[in-house]
Formats: C-alpha cells, sequence, structure tokens
C-alpha cells in the first residue's frame, strides 16, 4: 500500500475530526482536545524542597521567604531556588522563560520540576516545550527527567499525558521507537478513554513511510475498536478510514486479478 495513499487517509481522517470537534492548540491532540476530566489527573514524581531551611545559604533562605510572601524575584535567583527543587520557583521562571522565548530545553525543565510536584498546569507546557525538543542533543539527564513525570502521569489516566506518550515515541523521535511494554500499557489506558487513543494509535502508524503488514494489522485493529465508540467523532472518523483503507485494498486486489 504506497506511503501516499496512507498519507492521504491521515489526512482525510483528520479534516472529519477537525470539522467535528474544536481544535486544540497543542499540535499533538487529533483535532480534538484530551478528555478534559482526565487531563487534570496529577501526579507527584518529586515532593522537591519541602522547607526552607534545606536551603544551603542565608541569601538563598531570605529568598525563598520573600517568593512565599509574593515579592518578585530576579530571574537569576528563581533559578537558583528552581536548581534546588523549589517547584513554587520553578513554575515563575517558566512564565518568564515563555514570555523571553527561551530554550526549549529550559522550559520543558522547569516545567517538569513544577509538574512533578502536582503543579498540573504545568504539564501543558512541558509537553508544548518537549515537542519543540532536538532528540539529538537534548542532555540526557534532562530527558530522563522528562520522561519520568510524563510517563507518571499518562500511566496515571492523563490523558494530554498520554496523548504525547504516542506523539514522542517512534522511529527519530523524541523517545526513540514504541516498545511493545509501552505500547501495552497505553492500550491500557486507552479502555477509559473510548476509542480516541486506539484511534490515535492507528493514524500514527499510517503516517509512518513504510508501515508492515504487521502494522497494518494492527492498524485495523484499533481502527475497529475506535468504530465502536461512543464519542461522534472519534466512530465516524475509524469508520471513514476503514472505508479508505478497503476502498483501496479492493482496487489493489482487483488490478491484481
Amino acid at each position: 500500500m504506497p506511503h501516499a495513499f496512507l498519507l492521504r487517509c491521515l489526512v482525510a481522517a483528520t479534516m472529519v475530526l477537525m470539522l467535528a470537534t474544536p481544535i486544540k492548540a497543542q499540535g499533538l491532540s487529533l483535532g480534538m482536545p484530551p478528555d478534559p476530566e482526565a487531563a487534570q489527573i496529577s501526579v507527584v514524581t518529586d515532593k522537591g524542597l519541602t522547607k526552607t531551611k534545606y536551603l544551603p545559604t542565608a541569601a538563598l533562605r531570605n529568598a525563598r521567604r520573600a517568593l512565599l510572601a509574593g515579592e518578585r524575584l530576579d530571574d537569576a535567583t528563581l533559578r537558583a531556588l528552581a536548581d534546588r527543587r523549589d517547584g513554587n520557583a520553578a513554575w515563575r521562571l517558566v512564565k518568564r522563560l515563555r514570555a523571553q522565548n527561551a530554550a526549549p530545553s529550559d522550559i520543558a525543565h522547569y516545567a517538569a520540576v513544577a509538574a512533578g510536584q502536582g503543579r498540573i498546569h504545568a504539564l501543558d507546557t512541558m509537553i508544548d516545550a518537549m515537542a519543540r525538543l532536538d532528540p539529538d542533543t537534548e542532555p540526557p539527564a534532562r530527558l530522563r527527567q522528562l520522561v519520568g513525570v510524563l510517563y507518571a502521569h499518562a500511566w496515571a489516566g492523563n490523558s494530554l499525558a498520554l496523548d504525547a506518550v504516542i506523539a514522542f515515541n517512534g522511529e527519530g523521535r523524541l523517545l526513540g521507537p514504541l516498545s511493545d511494554a509501552t505500547r501495552a500499557r497505553i492500550l491500557k489506558q486507552a479502555a477509559r478513554l473510548d476509542g480516541r487513543v486506539e484511534l490515535r494509535l492507528a493514524l500514527d502508524i499510517l503516517a509512518q513511510d513504510a508501515p508492515d503488514a504487521g502494522d497494518l494489522a494492527r492498524v485495523r485493529g484499533y481502527l475497529d475498536r475506535a468504530g465502536q465508540s461512543k464519542t461522534l467523532a472519534v466512530q465516524t472518523t475509524a469508520q471513514n478510514v476503514i472505508a479508505l483503507l478497503e476502498t483501496r485494498s479492493t482496487g489493489v486486489s482487483a488490478t491484481t486479478d
């Protein structure tokens, strides 16, 4: 099945979703926002700095007290506190870094500090910055931290994080090829999201350069499940892609005969 046709399937499916549902300005969703309730699921992966007395210098201790009192700190002081796992300082720093169009690596890193301490509003920012990272140059330590925060949220059922896990796993992508273990964990969570994840997995495979027979068999299984969704946009898109694939398959068979 030619790659060009698979891409046409993907474009057609995405257009159906765009017409049926709002577009989330994230770049990772299928033209529809993640389940809003599931997107608020929060996980603490790092308690961070819990007491001011644990800071190593009087200057930093005074700075944290000022921060907690609502005072404005300079960027360097905020970064020094964030580097010592102060989640409040990390989130305030992230907002400044975004305004400054800073490097995605810094934004993702400090957003992960905040999100990992339960600040769910930082997760979207972290994922958005991750989408702009270069897998060849991102420091391994930072990438491990991002993976820890992202996967913890995804496996807890956060729909936004789950979308990102699918988006970032693949040949040449930030997190590399999708492993069988990761795929199994994704599908375990998918049961709670009414076909949306299966549809995402199917379209993700169809976007590949050369999906093999095993890949296409998985696509059909995913689409069959998504086609039974109670969510109209998911159901309609899955059924349209199935029809496109079957039309192509019938055409190829007729030509061969």
